[in-house]
This record gives C-alpha cells, sequence and structure tokens, in this order.
C-alpha cells in the first residue's frame, strides 16, 4: 500500500511541475513592459511642455532580446494642447535618455480621455539595452492634468520619470512630492 500512495503522490507532483508553465513561460504570448497598476489619478503640473518617462534597464529588457516594441499604450485623464510619444535609447545614466529611436506627435489623433494606443509603423527590436518610453504634452495656463498614474503599490524608481516645463533635468515625480506612483506608460512587445 505504501509504494502505490507514493507512486500516487510522485505522479501528482510530476503533472504539477509540468503543467505549471505561465504565460511568462510561453514565449509566443505578447508580452507588456509596464510597472504600473490600473490608473488611479493624474498630477498637477505647471503649463508648458512636460514629459512623463518610464526607464527600462537592461536588467527588464535583455530577457526580451529579440522580440521587438510594436506599440505604446498611455492613459490620458485630460486632453493636453498637444501630446507626442516617444521611444529612446540608454543614456549615460537611469536619469538621462538616449537617442531616439522613435517619435511621433499625436495630438489630431486623441479625443477621449482613457487608455490611447500607437502602433509603431517601424517595431523597434529590443536588444537588451535600456529602453525609455515616454509621453510629451503641451500643457495650457491653469489646466495642468493629463497622463495618469498608479496609486502607487507596486512601485519602482524608473517609472515616474519627468521633465518638467520648469525644470532643465530630469527629475522623478517622488523627488518633488515625495508621493510613490508610476506612470500609466506601457509597451507592447511582439510574439517571441
Amino acid at each position: 500500500m505504501k509504494t502505490s500512495t507514493l507512486l500516487l503522490f510522485c505522479s501528482l507532483l510530476g503533472l504539477m511541475l509540468w503543467s505549471g508553465c505561465t504565460e511568462d513561460d510561453d514565449p509566443s504570448v505578447l508580452t507588456t513592459l509596464n510597472y504600473d497598476g490600473p490608473n488611479d489619478s493624474a498630477p498637477n503640473l505647471p503649463p508648458g511642455t512636460n514629459t512623463f518617462g518610464v526607464y527600462f534597464p537592461p536588467s527588464q529588457t535583455g530577457r526580451y532580446t529579440g522580440r521587438r516594441l510594436e506599440s505604446l499604450r498611455f492613459y490620458l485623464s485630460q486632453i493636453p494642447e498637444a501630446t507626442t510619444v516617444m521611444v529612446m535609447s540608454e543614456g549615460p545614466d537611469d536619469r538621462t535618455p538616449g537617442d531616439t529611436l522613435y517619435r511621433r506627435e499625436l495630438t489630431q489623433r486623441i479625443n477621449l480621455t482613457e487608455w490611447i494606443d500607437d502602433r509603431l509603423p517601424d517595431p523597434i527590436e529590443i536588444t537588451g539595452e535600456g529602453l525609455w518610453l515616454m509621453v510629451e504634452v503641451e500643457l495650457p495656463p491653469g489646466g495642468g492634468f493629463s497622463v495618469g498614474c498608479d496609486a502607487g503599490n507596486n512601485f519602482n524608481p524608473n517609472g515616474n520619470l519627468l521633465y518638467l516645463s520648469t525644470e532643465s533635468e530630469w527629475t522623478t515625480f517622488q523627488d518633488i512630492t515625495g508621493e510613490t506612483v508610476n506612470w500609466n506608460i506601457r509597451g507592447i512587445l511582439s510574439e517571441g
């Protein structure tokens, strides 16, 4: 009796291990590069050109080498006067983007406050180097809400980068306010 119980236990354990693959284990499943959770709110920023950024260092992008960035997804809580999306390469440090890999002005296409998708006409190959995803907005005087953020439950210091119209270098929302949030900016990768 002990032998059959042990055999049954080993069979069940083997079945659980064999079927324990998740979607992340399947290279044919689309993957999202993001730090954020569901949209919660949006910060009130100064008028002028403000850029929201998320940075994915090589430790994040390396496992997706050979795949392609196919689209950007971001949340708008109010429609800015102008909206541009950008993808930039890794810069000299984790607070400075490198070369522009993609840039598209979307102002005429945006007429709703919700999740916005921008499909890249020429997907960008993931090489394992760092990658910046950004949304640049032009905010009017007196109305400074635009790109959304989560509640910060899974805060990542690379998820709330800002280049404000009133500043001359990149900073973080946390450095300015003490609040921990992640911008609702995501990169959608191709199948493996």
